[in-house]
């Protein structure tokens, strides 16, 4: 069904506002969960009404840990209020020094799409990495036993002409993505999901019983191991199981491109580096090269033009049940 934006905006804050949170803490993370929907993006307003976004009396104080000359550890606070105070923390590191890497832990909640952070840190000057290692449910190549989590990870760079922005779950699907399929009542396509008994599912509720593959087999995997090394042991949080009470863990880093060389200089060639990719020829019936970032921008330009904005029919009906009960 078409939402007008402006309706979304004040149903999403409203939502936010009922689970306890205000001022700016509200807005940080109504506005992720916006950034997310806006873009076609499964981490979105789902969240709300499924656990993604906790009743604020169920999290934890938050605090900065330590801090040394480049990095720092934060502990507690909603996850999207953590990592976004975790990207402040690294540029600012990063300015001071030319990296900055900052860790969180316990956050028992999801830190929505993270590309939103990359952004932060690409909009601001540096390039960006985010990662986060979540609770299991997501099996290891040759098993169906969740032992990973969905394990995002996002890379954000700025050039000249603008920035590149990659988002993606580590896995063949995000935890959400599939919560979403239960919802529209929509089967999970061959190959993503296992149930409880580790037999293969099309079946999105069995699915959130069991688990789900990697993305690429082993090429997925790969990847995932690494979010969860970033986002467990690096950062003292927990992972496969184990340390539960720790929480997940964000791993945030932010690079001066000035470091190695001028920073007009990266800005220039990176901007002609993009350029040159989306010079190439498109395959028939393809309109061309599209930049991570890209596709999700535009989704959100023509639905700030145009003032509306589809949402599926089950996802809009729980977000208003859950304001008015």
């Amino acid at each position: 069904m078409k939402v007008k934006v402006s309706e979304l905006r004040e149903k999403v804050l409203a939502g936010v506002t009922k689970l306890g949170y205000t001022d700016q803490d509200a807005k940080i993370i109504a506005d992720v969960l916006l950034y997310a929907q806006m873009r076609g993006n499964n981490q979105g307003i789902t969240k709300i009404a499924t656990g993604g976004v906790p009743k604020v009396d169920d999290v934890e104080d938050y605090k900065v840990v330590k801090q040394n000359k480049c990095g720092a550890l934060v502990s507690g606070g909603h996850a999207m209020v953590a990592t976004s105070n975790a990207v402040k923390l690294a540029t600012e590191l990063a300015a001071e020094h030319g990296v900055g890497i900052v860790g969180s832990n316990h956050t028992f909640t999801s830190s929505g799409a993270i590309g939103f952070f990359a952004r932060q840190i690409a909009d601001a000057g540096y390039i960006g990495f985010v990662c986060v290692g979540t609770p299991p449910f997501v099996a290891p190549t040759g098993s169906a036993e969740p032992k990973l989590g969905t394990n995002p990870l996002s890379y954000a760079f700025p050039t000249s002409k603008q920035s590149v922005v990659f988002d993606t779950a580590t896995a063949a699907m995000a935890y959400f993505g599939v919560v979403e399929a239960k919802l529209k009542g929509e089967p999970l396509p061959e190959g993503v999901g296992f149930d409880s008994e580790g037999a293969p599912t099309t079946d999105a509720e069995k699915a959130l019983d069991g688990s789900v593959s990697t993305f690429a087999g082993h090429k997925g995997f790969g990847l995932s191991l690494l979010v969860q090394l970033l986002g467990g042991p690096f950062t003292d949080a927990g992972f496969a199981g184990a340390n539960d009470e720790k929480g997940a863990g964000t791993f945030v880093l932010a690079i001066d491109p000035g470091l190695l060389v001028a920073k007009d200089q990266f800005l220039q060639e990176a901007g002609q580096l993009i350029e040159r990719i989306k010079s190439a020829k498109p395959l028939a019936g393809q309109a061309g090269v599209l930049v991570p970032g890209e596709r999700g921008d535009t989704l959100a330009a023509k639905a700030e033009e145009s003032g509306e904005i589809e949402i599926a029919d089950a996802i809009w009906s729980e977000l208003n049940t859950f304001i008015m009960n």
